[in-house]
């Protein structure tokens, strides 16, 4: 390690070069010094050709020292808020709206060379003397919110490395349609692009972290919302390499892969739709957008590419993202993401994921930015409360949907009240969206994560952030909503409380200050040991760090009741965390769901909620009914776990069968439009194919009649050469009646007569008994085959062989028995009084039906 400090310019050598950096003192006391590194590239500029694909690690620029004294620009924003105020807090709440008023000025300037990262060292190691001290983990920040804004850069770690003594690291990522525009190809899908900058990061500082005294294998990743969605579909990814992790622990703050937002389930839409608006491919009528299959992904993205960033952001916000879901997130792409976050995360799969350490934690209500300032600050009505539940199940479910709204309002209604309060209404729908979007997903997944008893070196913590901040007590006891809120534990985890000149976050108190001092505590245990009460036990100079000395915060196992660490100024050790409504959502709901996919069929229209197509009954944006939905595409593979069950080919004929969660709004009359389009093509589809079975089967009808005639063709000329050879005729065969019984008596044709009437009698008696004749061919029809074969081989067993039954003038036939067996048949038919012509056509009829 080659550290050199110049007045206040600290400089460190890497493998990737040299870098100087600063020192700064923390605003916040008698903190110890930080030097930081801002603006480190780890990534190539992902634009041009490499737009829309993986990362590529940063050139090395050992040529010359690089500075790094300013922050980078951050990426592209294709999904910042409403700026207007009073068109936001239409959206909001006002304490969202103020966090991204603040928020926007630290956003500029926006560039697609983005990947860069911020490096927080703490001073506290003499470099130059001691080799042997120990080396510093190392917390990797992934900012979170939403897919499609915000960045590393507005997140100072100064305080946290310095009170925790940990080595901190925010940074940027593509976000939004340049992060995460999925497509899909033949057998393999792609699109996690924001997902591979993080991990070509973490590549990075497994390299140079011994250079900034870090321990690269105590690497831990913090993200909240959904930067935390990442964070968990990391810690589950084969890419992070399983004999050498590239980090060794995991912190997820109210956010999840298997929330219902955290995936894209069907992003070729999407990409279709971007295509269009960007006149990359040619904008069709709904019934023929299937054509765009025809030309390659990988076409349309080098069209793309040819675009302006500003053409692309302009042309994804053209595309509507149904509420309470992500318009670009990230997707199975057999690679990052191998498969589902349900499998990867499962008992049989989920080896990797649980062989880090966990610690998760989330806010009293973390959808409160979800709902309009008027509704939080005024209550919700019965009516505005059931749009917002059928939207919310609408978007979410596909099968069941009005016995799913029902349950939904039975649970979440306050039954102790029948008076129905807006603001208690209100407290009841806020419930409702932190439980399914935010709670639920949360607590499955730290379930997931502790099911594994044998366990040696991972484990599970979580806590719930319930500190009220003193900053908003009057809009808090004005609205009536009690705890924190999304995104109050942020500014405590990074120290911010004790930052006097914080522009980002402002109106702390002194208790807020103390409750911020514990988080780092925890937080920073927590990146050292996987424990966040150890090593270094914390202080009681206080009243709240007393209350807080004297509780034991035990692991999360199912085995001691889930217990969890509640943090208020009042700290103290909670079982089962809304385990109510976790069990309605994770329990409940996926049966009444899971029934409508097997079973006995139900119709189409079972599924619908009331008013299904009536725009005006829903809150928001709906997932339209039909458009791309129906638009499969393959399969990604799946390694190291087994493939998912077969994806049904998607149709319109069925609702149970449409996936299209990410697909967005179309007005009513272009719903209807589609249905009947679709219907029109269906049937056009089925009358081809009738038309297509009727010529093959005439083809067949017109091959057997050939076949016939071929067949009697050859019968009349073996009748003719019979007939030439022998010159057989009527008068040469005659029939007598002996005891009731028909025998028949051949002659020979020779003008020899001179033999006696007895002889002649010696050779009739001789003669067997007349066979019955043979079934017609009417007969034969309608019997079975097995019936035909029965019948056919006990004629045969009754006939008389004819070599048995000539007389010795008939001895120059015996070379000629195939012919004479066709005669003798004739001979038969003739009994009934058919023609001898008849008599070949029906044999040849008789051989076919057997």
């Amino acid at each position: 390690m080659d550290w050199k400090c110049h007045s206040g310019i600290r400089t460190v050598t890497t493998t990737f070069g040299v870098l100087r950096g600063e020192m700064v003192s923390p605003n916040a006391g008698d903190l110890p010094p930080v030097a930081q590194y801002l603006g480190v590239p780890y990534g190539v500029a992902p634009s041009g050709q490499y737009r829309f694909n993986m990362a590529i690690s940063a050139a090395k620029w050992t040529h010359m020292p690089k500075d790094a004294y300013s922050l980078s620009s951050v990426c592209i924003q294709s999904g910042i808020p409403e700026l207007a105020e009073t068109k936001a807090l239409k959206m909001t709440s006002a304490q969202r709206y103020d966090y991204v008023h603040k928020l926007l000025p630290k956003l500029k300037p926006q560039s697609e060379d983005c990947l860069h990262m911020n490096l927080y060292v703490p001073e506290r190691i003499s470099f130059h003397t001691d080799s042997n001290r120990k080396q510093l983990p190392a917390l990797v920040v992934v900012h979170g919110d939403e897919y499609g804004w915000n960045s590393g850069n507005p997140y100072n770690g100064t305080i946290l490395a310095s009170y925790g003594q940990i080595i901190v690291i925010t940074l940027n990522y593509r976000l939004g349609v340049f992060g995460f525009l999925g497509r899909c190809e033949s057998s393999s899908c792609s699109g996690n692009s924001g997902l591979s900058d993080l991990v070509a990061a973490l590549k990075m500082l497994t390299n140079i972290l011994p250079a900034f005294g870090g321990d690269p294998n105590l690497i831990t990743l913090l993200g909240w919302g959904s930067g935390a969605s990442l964070v968990s579909l990391l810690m589950a990814s084969p890419i992070t390499q399983p004999n050498n992790r590239m980090f060794r622990r995991a912190i997820l703050l109210d956010g999840s892969a298997l929330a219902p937002w955290a995936m894209s389930k069907n992003p070729q839409p999407i990409f279709f739709q971007l295509a269009e608006h960007l006149k990359c491919i040619e904008k069709v009528d709904k019934k023929k957008r299937l054509a765009h299959n025809q030309r390659s992904a990988e076409s349309i993205v080098r069209c793309m590419q040819d675009h302006s960033p500003q053409n692309i952001t302009r042309a994804a916000r053209k595309i509507s993202t149904p509420t309470f879901l992500s318009r670009f997130a990230p997707i199975i792409d057999g690679q990052v993401v191998p498969n589902k976050p349900e499998t990867l995360f499962g008992t049989q799969y989920g080896s990797l994921f649980r062989n880090v350490d966990l610690l998760v934690g989330m806010t009293n209500n973390p959808a409160h930015y979800l709902l309009p300032n008027d509704d939080i600050r005024l209550g919700i009505d019965k009516e505005k409360r059931e749009k917002i539940f059928r939207t919310l199940i609408r978007n979410l479910y596909d099968f069941h949907r009005k016995e799913i709204l029902a349950a939904l309002i039975n649970e979440y209604t306050d039954w102790d009240n029948p008076k129905d309060h807006p603001k208690t209404i209100r407290n009841g729908v806020l419930a409702a969206l932190s439980d399914v979007l935010f709670i639920a997903p949360l607590i499955e997944t730290a379930r997931l994560h502790s099911i594994d008893d044998d366990r040696e070196t991972s484990n599970t913590f979580m806590f719930l952030f319930a500190h009220e901040s003193k900053r908003r007590t009057e809009e808090t006891i004005a609205s009536g909503i009690r705890g924190s809120i999304s995104g109050d534990h942020i500014p405590y985890i990074f120290g911010n409380p004790l930052d006097k000149d914080d522009d980002l976050y402002s109106g702390f108190t002194a208790e807020d200050q103390m409750i911020s001092r514990i988080m780092m505590h925890y937080i920073s245990n927590f990146v050292k040991s996987g424990d966040p009460t150890k090593p270094v036990q914390l202080q009681a100079m206080t009243p709240i760090g007393e209350r807080f000395h004297s509780v034991a915060w035990p692991q999360l196992t199912q085995r001691n009741r889930e217990p969890y660490l509640e943090i208020t100024d009042r700290p103290r050790v909670k079982n089962y965390y809304r385990n109510a409504q976790v069990g309605f959502w994770n329990g409940l709901i996926p049966q009444l769901h899971a029934n409508g996919k097997e079973g006995v069929p139900v119709p189409e229209e079972h599924h619908f909620l009331s008013n299904h197509f009536k725009r005006e009954s829903f809150f928001g944006t709906v997932r339209p009914y039909a458009s791309y939905a129906n638009e499969p595409f393959p399969p990604p593979p799946l390694p190291p776990t087994p493939f998912p069950k077969s994806i049904e080919k998607l149709t319109t004929f069925s609702s149970q069968q449409i996936n299209s969660d990410t697909i967005p709004t179309t007005l009513i009359p272009f719903v209807k439009a589609a249905q009947n389009s679709t219907m029109l093509s269906v049937t056009v589809a089925i009358g081809c194919g009738l038309l297509f079975l009727n010529i093959c089967i005439g083809l067949g009808l017109h091959r057997q009649c050939n076949k016939k005639e071929e067949t009697k063709k050859k019968l009349q000329l073996q009748y003719q050469t019979c007939s030439a050879n022998y010159q057989l005729n009527a008068t040469d065969m005659n029939y007598m009646n002996v005891t009731g019984k028909q025998q028949l008596n051949y002659t020979s044709s020779s003008p020899s007569q001179s033999q006696s009437q007895q002889s002649q009698q010696q050779q009739q008696q001789q003669l067997p008994p007349l066979p019955p004749p043979p079934p017609s061919s009417s007969l034969l029809l309608s019997l079975s085959s097995q019936q035909q074969q029965q019948l056919s081989s006990s004629s045969l067993s009754q006939r008389p062989s004819i070599t048995d039954s000539i007389t010795t003038p008939l001895d120059s036939l015996s070379s000629k028995t195939n012919d004479f067996e066709t005669y003798r048949v004739n001979s038969y038919q003739n009994y009934n009084d058919t023609t001898y012509n008849d008599t070949l056509i029906s044999k040849c009829d008789f051989q076919e039906q057997v």
